[in-house]
């Protein structure tokens, strides 16, 4: 298993991360401890030493079942912790250490090494800094909860580059990167791009696009499937392409099953670069996804405020698009916007399309969501 060691952060973490966040689960939807058991064991016998999760992952026992199996299990000092503080629910300053001292009772220790203030935007960073984010982490360092700071996001170029540049203190940073969303979702690119020239680390999560860039099936994927040589699978593809940005230091992987851990393990033992094929065929792929008649959102949410029913338009572009790319037909069908808040309900008053960076059409493309979303839940049934 290949490490790349960060001076920077004193650390030499496995490229290979091992992310808590969609562990087996039973019927009941609670962890299955004796299948996530044997994974940890087999991730750690493969040289894995990076172990990520967050204080709301599997409804807030993720962190209890790494405590149970992981920390509980092994010396403390022969692998990486992380876990992160949701920002989105922290609602005054003492809940900052309150949440964190949860964490490490669950987790059963006494430090974390790498701890992220969890999905930080725009809001989230303002209302951090207003209680005191820099006084905060000061001391939690000094006392040893916590050895390295960092941030998970999803923010956009603009507001991720205001978070960078106010708090020179940040030691790494972790985005979704992937090769599909790499030209095709605004933003991605972009956010890397900054992390890499403040000389900021970055760990890759969803280099598979939540198992979107596994499924042979999906449509996203099929261009790659058919070119791909005998023995390669278009996840290990997706993961290698992440593992060669040379400013990352460790690609997640969220991983479910057995199977997934050896097969990763294998892709990563050792590591071999893209070959040319490998290459055309994602460049095959990248051009089959930009064909796709997508909305072009960047969630930069100027629609959200004036629209007069609260429809979460951002979010509920971002699942039509994962569904024609992906076929995630759970994740698009199931999601709730809540009571009068559907995209049928828009009132087409304009607010929306009026403020759009992108001038987007926002009330035609609802009626195409509502429309999908209707035929898809259809031919569920």
């Amino acid at each position: 298993m290949e490490k790349r060691e960060i001076g920077k952060l004193n650390a030499k973490p496995s490229l290979l991360g091992f992310g808590a966040m969609r562990l087996a689960i039973k019927d009941d939807g609670s962890i299955d401890y004796d299948t996530c058991r044997q994974m940890i064991d087999k991730a750690i016998a493969g040289g894995i030493n990076y172990f990520d999760t967050a204080y709301v992952y599997h409804a807030q026992k993720s962190e209890i079942f790494l405590g149970d199996e992981l920390v509980s299990r092994y010396p403390r000092d022969s692998f990486y912790l992380a876990t992160k503080l949701p920002t989105f629910r922290v609602a005054k300053a003492e809940e900052m250490d309150e949440m964190l001292g949860e964490s490490l009772r669950r987790l059963k220790t006494d430090h974390i090494d790498f701890y992220l203030m969890h999905s930080l935007y725009g809001e989230t960073w303002e209302k951090m800094k207003s209680f005191g984010f820099f006084d905060y982490v000061k001391k939690s360092k000094e006392s040893g909860k916590i050895r390295r700071i960092g941030f998970s996001s999803h923010a956009n170029p603009e507001e991720f580059q205001k978070i960078i540049d106010e708090y020179p203190g940040w030691e790494f940073v972790q985005i979704q990167v992937n090769y599909a969303d790499w030209d095709t979702k605004p933003g991605i690119r972009e956010c890397y791009e900054i992390a890499k020239r403040a000389g900021v680390p970055v760990i890759v999560m969803e280099p598979v696009r939540g198992g979107g860039l596994a499924n042979p099936d999906a449509p996203a994927v099929k261009k790659i499937s058919e070119m791909l040589k005998p023995g390669a699978t278009p996840a290990s593809v997706a993961l290698r392409w992440a593992a060669g940005l040379d400013a990352a230091f460790c690609v997640l992987s969220g991983m479910s099953t057995i199977v997934q851990v050896e097969e990763n393990l294998e892709t990563f033992s050792p590591l071999v670069p893209l070959d040319a094929g490998e290459q055309r065929a994602i460049e095959e792929t990248i051009k089959v996804l930009k064909s796709y008649p997508t909305v072009p959102c960047t969630s930069c949410e100027y629609c959200l405020d004036g629209c007069p029913k609260e429809i979460p338009i951002d979010d509920l572009f971002s699942r039509f698009n994962a569904y024609l790319y992906y076929r995630n037909t759970r994740q698009f069908v199931q999601f709730d916007p809540g009571e009068g808040k559907a995209p049928s309900d828009c009132v087409e008053c304009g607010a929306c399309k009026n403020v759009c960076p992108q001038h987007i059409d926002v009330p035609a493309e609802l009626k195409r969501v509502d429309t999908m979303r209707k035929e898809c839940a259809a031919a569920q049934q």
